[in-house]
């Protein structure tokens, strides 16, 4: 996130509905972990996507 997605200050009615539309999309995106030796994240085999791991 970047300019005022990222502030916690900034409560108009269309920063909080951008927020809400960041994440639907992370919900979207599959799961993943860091690589704990390179620092890069990496898919989660058969981990499915995160509103997938938030519903079990």
């Amino acid at each position: 996130m970047v300019g005022t997605e990222s502030s916690i200050d900034v409560s108009s009615k269309e920063n909080l509905d951008k927020l809400v539309q960041i994440g639907e999309q992370l919900l979207k995106k599959p799961v993943v972990r860091i690589n704990l030796d390179t620092g890069l994240t990496e898919p989660v085999e058969n981990g499915g996507t995160n509103e997938d791991s938030l519903k079990k």
